[in-house]
């Protein structure tokens, strides 16, 4: 019976060390997919920070763009004022060339 005792005390601490070899097989066959959704989880979080990034890099560009845009537009903006003004001096020229002719014209042409 001593003997029996022995061998059920034997079996009993090896189907416990079993459970818990098991036990911690389980939670590394567990912690594996773990591992490997943390690890997708990891790598998406990358990609959309790069997009963040991306579109950051986009907006700053988008807004340089802008105020180019709005520098042209001032610019365009003065050359017309300049290009108004052009036009009225030539305008004011050519009609104080065509007095002028025809002064010349009418002195020329009735002499005193």
């Amino acid at each position: 019976m001593a003997e029996r005792d022995r061998i059920g005390e034997r079996l009993s601490t090896m189907l416990q060390q079993a459970a818990a070899s098991a036990e911690g097989q389980t939670e590394v066959t567990l912690r594996n997919p773990q591992d490997e959704a943390t690890r997708a989880q990891r790598e998406a979080i990358e990609v959309q920070r790069k997009a963040a990034e991306a579109e950051t890099r986009a907006a700053e560009a988008s807004i340089m763009s802008a105020r180019a845009a709005e520098k042209a537009a001032v610019a365009m903006g003065k050359n017309a004022k300049y290009m108004l003004w052009s036009v009225i001096v030539a305008s004011v020229s050519a009609i104080a060339s065509a007095i002028s002719a025809y002064y010349s014209y009418w002195s020329a042409a009735h002499p005193r």
